[in-house]
């Protein structure tokens, strides 16, 4: 049996956040309730990123800029 070795995956933090919709970098706005804002200016898409390590993420719409 031939083994293959299975590469490691990389679970630091992305450089960047990209819309889902539009696939533009989002870009990041306050700290609020202990969440970090980021937001898309194309399509108003918004990410709460928990600043700990829970991996909770919740999406929501603004208006664009």
């Amino acid at each position: 049996m031939l083994m293959t070795e299975i590469p490691i995956i990389n679970d630091s933090p992305p450089e960047e956040l990209r819309c889902t919709t539009c696939l533009l970098p989002m870009q990041y706005q306050i700290k609020k309730d202990g969440k970090f804002l980021w937001q898309c200016f194309k399509c108003g898409k918004q990410y709460l990123v928990s600043q700990n390590n829970d991996d909770s993420l919740e999406e929501s719409w603004s208006p664009p800029r």
